[in-house]
């Protein structure tokens, strides 16, 4: 077969075009989709990894706080007990008048630590002694918090308060 001159610059020009065409199709075409899909995408995965780093963030924070409160269980006195010092931080705040009921339960939480929880309630005060009581028990030297605290008008004098708070403890486990 015999093709004119014409015929073979159209027959070449028309390959050209395909082969080019295939370029574009198979190797340029994905790379521009990929390009458009990343820059769409980037934006979204760097507000994700701000986030990640303010919960690692957060995390160092909280596992320093727990080192923290580890280290001062490891220093706190081993013949510490809750319930006495309790009771002697309400007579040195004048509320042994008002001391109801005082229990003392004890929970293992785990091998490593038990928790000593004193439940404390205390009839007829006035709101400043509540506070002055529980900045006490805040600012001592020893590991203890308040886990729950009611507070409510006193039933026969309402300028009064009665209240009931547990206050806990952690401690080493004798092993």
């Amino acid at each position: 077969m015999r093709l004119t001159h014409r015929e073979k610059w159209l027959a070449g020009g028309l390959g050209v075009f395909v082969f080019a065409w295939a370029i574009y199709a198979l190797g340029a075409s994905p790379v521009l989709e990929r390009i458009k899909t990343l820059n769409r995408v980037i934006p979204e995965k760097q507000s994700e990894l701000e986030q990640v780093r303010a919960k690692a963030d957060k995390y160092m924070a909280l596992d320093a706080g727990i080192e923290e409160l580890r280290a001062r269980i490891v220093s706190q006195e081993q013949t510490f007990e809750l319930y006495p010092f309790v009771e002697a931080l309400i007579g040195k705040c004048g509320l042994s008048q008002n001391l109801e009921t005082m229990n003392k339960q004890e929970l293992d939480l785990g091998t490593d630590y038990r928790e000593t929880v004193v439940e404390v309630s205390m009839k007829g005060l006035k709101l400043p002694q509540i506070v002055d009581f529980l900045l006490k028990l805040r600012s001592s030297e020893v590991v203890t918090g308040v886990k729950s605290l009611y507070i409510k008008k006193n039933l026969t004098d309402t300028n009064l308060l009665d209240s009931n708070l547990e206050i806990s403890s952690l401690k080493l486990s004798q092993g």
